[in-house]
């Protein structure tokens, strides 16, 4: 009997040494609430994925849930108390410093011996990366599509608008003519379709491979004497926060230069009455790529037009194409790149551009 009770409590102690084991060394994070959503533990995944530490944690109902996801999550727990379950669910969560991500979580009813609902765990594992992965297969799907159209499209509608964009200039020289406002308005339309079309072939354009050597600091230099006199006639301040101006990358120096004019011709139309538009270059830590930051004190980007800025033919423009930032998407990532743009209304818009570096 006595061999039979010490078996069992050393059976008893191992399994509770693993579940520990388990627990302490998961790589998802793994949470437990009472009946009142307040933390009963956490493992060290919590702490690490939420910023929460188990000290703080403890006893505590943490603001986990984004604002605009809390009646979601208040119905899930209801249902969650009269013993349902939610494996591997899809939501946004919320870090200690108010930044939210995306996670799948797993929620479970945790019962007593009496099979009561005592308590709730919930399982978390950051997706972040996944979505990441997800967005960049479908914007390059995007452009596939859009390039194999455009392809097509720009060599067969060019040919017959260069005849009509020749002959309406020639009509527009007789000033007098009585149809001379019509004849200005045809020809205005026909650059913007000719516009629209060289943007689309920079869409159908495949991958440079030939790269040159590319000194960025005159690429701004230029940019900024380009603008110089639109930025005296609204009224705007240029600052250039360069201490690196023997910086080189590859690339094709004309994509980048339009890359830097269409992102600088956004900027200004984001400046109503004056403001500042401030370029800043800065190495990377390890000085493998180069960032470049240029802000804009301007009305800002609103966040349904920021998810969808990338999207062919979105536009909130009364004059625009819809393709602007495509391109620029398009041209960053042929040259290994990245962009990241971070705005908010009525106070202006930072935008960040990285490239790798040739190493000298």
């Amino acid at each position: 009997m006595e061999k039979q009770v010490d078996a069992r409590e050393y059976h008893l102690n191992s399994k509770q040494a693993y579940l520990n084991l388990f627990f302490e060394q998961a790589e998802d994070s793994i949470a437990v609430f009472d009946l009142e959503d307040r933390v009963i533990t956490v493992n060290p995944a919590f702490e690490k994925l939420y910023g929460w530490s188990k000290t703080e944690a403890i006893g505590r109902s943490l603001p986990l849930i984004p604002p605009g996801n809390l009646e979601d999550a208040r119905s899930r727990a209801k249902e969650l108390r009269k013993g349902s379950h939610y494996y591997l669910f899809e939501t946004t969560d919320m870090r200690k410093d108010g930044t939210i991500f995306d996670v799948q979580i797993s929620l479970s009813p945790i019962y007593n011996t009496y099979g009561e609902i005592i308590a709730s765990s919930i399982i978390s594992r950051d997706i972040s990366h996944v979505k990441e992965n997800e967005n960049l297969i479908l914007q390059s799907e995007k452009l596939k599509v859009v390039g194999e159209i455009a392809a097509g499209v720009a060599h067969e509608i060019r040919n017959p608008m260069t005849v009509i964009s020749g002959f309406v200039q020639m009509m527009n020289e007789d000033s007098n003519s009585p149809y001379y406002e019509h004849t200005r308005l045809i020809q205005k339309e026909t650059e913007r379709i000719e516009l629209i079309l060289s943007e689309f072939l920079v869409l159908s354009r495949p991958q440079v491979n030939q790269f040159v050597n590319i000194h960025l600091a005159k690429i701004f230099d230029d940019i900024i004497q380009f603008f110089q006199y639109e930025f005296q006639q609204k009224s705007i301040d240029i600052i250039l926060q360069n201490n690196y101006p023997d910086i080189i990358i590859l690339g094709n120096a004309n994509e980048i230069k339009q890359v830097f004019i269409n992102l600088f011709k956004n900027a200004m139309e984001a400046i109503k009455d004056g403001g500042t538009i401030t370029l800043e270059v800065f190495p990377s830590k390890d000085n493998n790529e180069i960032f470049i930051r240029l802000k804009d004190t301007g009305c800002g980007i609103p966040p349904y037009v920021l998810e969808r800025i990338f999207e062919p033919f979105y536009t909130t423009k009364t004059k625009g194409t819809g393709l602007g930032m495509m391109v620029i998407n398009k041209i960053i990532q042929d040259h290994h790149g990245t962009i990241k743009i971070k705005s908010q209304e009525e106070v202006g818009t930072e935008i960040l551009l990285s490239f790798p570096v040739v190493q000298s």
